[in-house]
């Protein structure tokens, strides 16, 4: 087998001692477990780190010194309380570190972050965790969240509770990592509500649409009106929303109700008539046309196919054959 090739050495603070952790960035190396790919470091910089990227996210956290984070785009100064998501395959590094200390939580959003209704609706985890990372605009680092101390002491309290469940192999402790996960990406986001509810930024403009969208998928949504919400006119928002997510506003918006209705047909006693209108589509037959063009099969089809899987896991586990996700 083909030698990894190493990124980089940081130093994780364990225990009041450092010792070495090389850095690969890819999923096999850095987080092996298929079906928890997940790790958080309390990381030292000095000097300088690579640029490079990485195929999972990070959500970076700053402790305390100072350094210069690099990216393609732009280098920005950092200091204690700064917070950064690093998506998948962003290329990143730091120079001039002096203690630079990090809490670096490498994460799949597949498995930790999809699927999460009511952090869809959070206008700050839009921002923070899904447009800020992607933006190539000048200073949309400035637009980074900052925690006062207060807000860093709470914060400081969650990471250790991950950490301390990471290293440990206590029964539930996946169950426990992925609830303060979540706690904590919720958090993050509220505060990053809370700091920025003031600011017309594009990108604080561009996260309210999204979460409207999120929030009002069951009722008629117009272009006119989200364009309203982003402060630009209708041609400027289509063009701004194509180029930010590769899709129309349109499609995302059937997108985001054709995820909905996938997860109400997975429930046998809910009436597939009544999920149509319930996903802001005027009739079932129109529905059952648009699923079907969306999914490739029948909602009635895509139930029966999603219930059997369940019985059958169902029954593998009944018997103790171990089940699969």
């Amino acid at each position: 087998m083909k030698q990894p090739e190493l990124i980089g050495i940081a130093w994780e603070l364990s225990d009041g001692r450092e010792k070495e952790q090389r850095c690969y960035g890819t999923f096999r190396d850095d987080l092996p477990d298929p079906a928890f790919r997940f790790n958080i470091l309390f990381v030292k910089h000095e000097g300088a780190f690579k640029v490079h990227s990485h195929e999972y996210s990070e959500l970076v956290i700053v402790l305390g010194g100072r350094g210069i984070h690099l990216t393609d785009y732009e280098d920005y100064q950092l200091e204690e309380g700064d917070v950064f998501i690093i998506s998948g395959n962003t290329r990143h590094g730091f120079k001039d570190s002096q203690g630079l200390k990090l809490c670096n939580i490498q994460y799949d959003p597949r498995q930790f972050l999809r699927g999460q209704r009511e952090l869809d609706r959070m206008m700050g985890y839009h921002a923070l965790f899904d447009l800020e990372p992607r933006s190539t605009q000048p200073d949309h680092f400035n637009e980074r969240l900052h925690l006062s101390t207060d807000e860093l002491v709470y914060v400081t309290s969650l990471i250790t509770t991950l950490k301390r469940e990471f290293d440990g192999r206590s029964d539930g402790r996946e169950t426990i990592i992925k609830s303060t996960f979540l706690l904590l990406v919720t958090n993050l986001s509220r505060l990053y509500a809370c700091h920025k509810k003031d600011q017309g930024t594009p990108l604080v403009r561009m996260a309210n649409v999204i979460s409207h969208i999120q929030r009002h998928f069951r009722e008629p949504l117009r272009i006119g009106q989200l364009a309203k919400l982003a402060h630009l006119s209708t041609s400027q928002f289509q063009r701004t929303f194509k180029r930010t997510y590769n899709t129309t506003p349109q499609r995302f918006i059937r997108q985001v109700r054709m995820h909905e209705a996938c997860e109400m047909l997975k429930d046998p006693n809910r009436d597939i008539t009544n999920i149509a209108y319930e996903t802001g589509f005027s009739s079932s037959s129109f529905f059952a046309t648009q699923f079907k063009l969306h999914v490739g099969e029948s909602p009635s089809q895509y139930r029966r196919r999603k219930l059997t899987a369940l019985d059958q896991r169902r029954d593998q586990g009944r018997f103790g054959i171990p089940t699969t996700a």
